[in-house]
């Protein structure tokens, strides 16, 4: 009863079963109407036979003498039949039954006339004198001289035999057989049809469990169907639905999880250049009166390099907050990316030369005007440098190629550094991922996420190559103006 399939079959059973009863019904009063205008037709002239050779009438008085004889050969003949002698009016002068019990003193006469009448159609009732309301079927002759009707009433033969033809009836029997065999034909032949075309409905309904169950992930493809009619338009609805959800679902849960890493990863970050910046600050107060002037500087300086560093942290954790709500605009504008490319290298050689490390930029040096927002090209441009310079060992060598293509300048990054394990790769772009190294030299994890998103604002995608031991290669374009 909980499912569409049993309420399905219970509707088919609530209508079936009134349709049988009301079927047996019909068959039942047809059968007794077709028995009754049978028994009508054959006993039609038995008024006429029992008037034959006898006068019933004296004068306009019954003679009660002769119809009392006619009543008792009749109930031989034929029991139960009564016999009523009526006037023009339809007034009842003489009865086999006794006066006294008769609830009806006259008969009408519409149905005597339509006995009569050319056109009639079997079985017509008449009244029934014993009876306030009843009808049943008669047989009626007029008298001679024309003073009346005899009357002869057949309902009594005609109930007993109706009651022994629904007993013993064949056309009866076979009608219920056929009814009964009916209902259970419909039945079984519901019960597979609605089970058939509720099939979908278990299936999307086990699917929508199997969802839940599942913490509202999809964790296997769900089922889809040509959208045939309404069912299959559910399914898929449904299959896109969960999808999407589950899309949502695991995204907010990786975002949880990239915020608990983000906030374990900016404490560890933020904690230990200010914890550098006090210990000097707080040495600085204690040990003022002792400290040389050199000395003094040497911690001066240490200081602002962690402040340095602790507000270049703010910063990108800033930048990066807004390129991820996407809050920074851009406005691209033609210029040379050659004079940009030499400002920021000019910019790194003192960085590279207290390093032993030699920067360059290759490339011809008549280029097109590209078409791009100027601050953060630059900004790119500086990430990816400063990394160069951070991970290229003393000796070693960084060069900024600019190449230009049929739509675009491509512009190289490329250092002489250890390189990016294949197993780090994938990963140098996400927000504080930091590359295994050999030695101290480790940024914030905030500089390759910054340029990613910086291209990808310009609707441009970044390439990274590297090997072990021989450098890496980081390589981006940008369209001409």
């Amino acid at each position: 009863m909980k499912t569409l399939h049993g309420r399905l079959i219970i509707a088919l059973l609530a209508l079936l079963i009134p349709l049988s009863a009301l079927l047996i019904y019909f068959a039942v009063s047809t059968s007794q109407q077709y028995y009754q205008e049978i028994t009508q037709k054959l006993n039609s002239d038995l008024a006429e036979r029992i008037l034959s050779g006898r006068d019933l009438m004296l004068e306009d008085k019954v003679d009660e003498a002769q119809f009392d004889a006619t009543a008792r050969d009749l109930a031989t003949l034929h029991p139960g039949v009564e016999i009523y002698i009526i006037d023009n009016q339809g007034i009842i002068l003489g009865s086999s039954v006794a006066m006294d019990s008769l609830l009806q003193k006259e008969v009408d006469l519409k149905a005597i006339n339509a006995f009569f009448s050319p056109s009639m159609n079997y079985p017509i009732r008449g009244t029934d004198p014993q009876h306030a309301s009843a009808t049943k079927i008669f047989s009626v002759a007029p008298l001679t001289p024309p003073s009346g009707y005899l009357y002869v009433i057949l309902a009594d033969e005609v109930r007993d035999s109706a009651i022994r033809m629904v007993q013993n009836s064949t056309v009866l029997k076979v009608a219920l057989r056929i009814t009964a065999i009916t209902f259970v034909i419909t039945a079984l032949f519901g019960f597979w049809i609605f089970r058939f075309l509720t099939r979908r409905l278990r299936k999307l309904s086990s699917d929508m469990n199997t969802f839940r169950k599942s913490d509202f992930v999809v964790t296997q493809p769900l089922a889809r169907a040509a959208p045939n009619d309404e069912i299959d338009q559910l399914q898929n609805g449904f299959a896109d639905m969960a999808e999407r959800i589950s899309e949502q679902v695991q995204g907010l849960r990786q975002v949880d999880a990239l915020r608990r890493e983000l906030i374990t990863n900016v404490s560890h970050d933020l904690r230990t250049p200010l914890a550098a910046l006090r210990g000097y600050l707080e040495t600085l107060q204690l040990k003022a009166e002792s400290l040389s002037e050199e000395q003094k500087q040497h911690y001066l300086l240490a200081a602002n390099k962690h402040s340095e560093r602790l507000g270049k942290l703010i910063k990108d954790l800033f930048d990066l907050s807004r390129f991820d709500a996407n809050a920074v605009e851009m406005t691209p504008e033609p210029f040379l990316i050659q004079e940009l490319a030499q400002d920021i290298v000019a910019k790194f050689e003192g960085l590279a030369q207290q390093n032993n490390i030699q920067i360059s930029i290759h490339g011809d040096q008549h280029l097109p005007f590209v078409k791009a927002d100027i601050g953060l090209i630059e900004r790119a441009l500086t990430n990816l440098l400063e990394n160069a310079l951070k991970f290229t060992p003393s000796g070693g060598e960084v060069k900024l190629e600019l190449c230009k293509q049929p739509t675009s300048i491509q512009m190289k990054i490329c250092d002489t550094g250890q390189g990016i394990s294949t197993d780090d790769l994938p990963f140098v772009f996400e927000r504080f991922y930091r590359v295994k190294t050999n030695d101290d030299k480790t940024g914030s994890g905030l500089g390759l996420a910054i340029t990613k998103r910086i291209l990808a604002l310009h609707k441009q995608d970044i390439q990274v190559s590297s090997h072990m031991g021989q450098g890496t290669t980081f390589a981006f374009s940008l369209p001409l103006a």
